[in-house]
């Protein structure tokens, strides 16, 4: 099966720091090529995968001081998506509500959305004109408008990368990896974890 996936140009894939979608992104990729599948990621130059690589910009945009409209290099990393669409058996888009359009255009190759943010305002007006399209959540609390949901697939991680201590050498302590955001919700963590101590 010849898989597009599109990643964000913000940051490579996988990120070597921050970037979370990215993250996601990449083991997904590499897995399907070793289930035998064709994939093309399209994705930032420097991106490191099994998958061929399309680039439409050689580095993560984010390390580019140069970069001042991100929607410009996103735009022609659609435009080269959905241009070769024909060649695909389903497009794979990480992108949130970016590729609505092109993909609505597009009926000889489907297009999956898996849904990485949350819902703004803005967001939700956007997304209730495209409802019938193939969405994928990340969890079942962020279906909190109207689509056509195929399934919820949490973010993976492999596991031996993050081993469990159940007794720390240290005295106990919060560890949060992630974008410090109210949405998140590590205020109330903080929170709980003050009053503990």
């Amino acid at each position: 099966m010849k898989i597009a996936q599109v990643a964000p140009l913000w940051e490579r894939v996988p990120p070597p720091n921050y970037g979370g979608i990215e993250l996601v992104v990449s083991p997904l990729t590499d897995e399907l090529v070793c289930r035998g599948h064709e994939v093309i990621l399209f994705a930032s130059g420097d991106s490191q995968t099994l998958a061929y690589l399309e680039a439409v910009y050689p580095w993560a945009l984010r390390l580019d001081p140069n970069v001042k409209e991100y929607a410009v290099s996103e735009i022609l990393e659609l435009s080269q998506v959905y241009q070769s669409a024909a060649q695909f058996y389903i497009i794979h888009s990480h992108l949130g509500i970016s590729a609505l359009p092109l993909a609505s255009l597009i009926t000889a190759t489907s297009t999956v959305h898996t849904l990485h943010n949350n819902f703004t305002t803005d967001k939700r007006h956007a997304f209730s004109y495209d409802k019938k399209q193939p969405y994928v959540s990340i969890s079942n609390s962020q279906r909190q408008i109207d689509l056509n949901y195929i399934d919820t697939v949490y973010n993976g991680i492999e596991l031996a990368d993050y081993p469990f201590v159940a007794q720390p050498s240290e005295p106990p302590y919060l560890a949060f990896l992630g974008r410090f955001s109210p949405e998140k919700g590590l205020q109330h963590a903080i929170a709980i974890i003050k009053d503990r101590i």
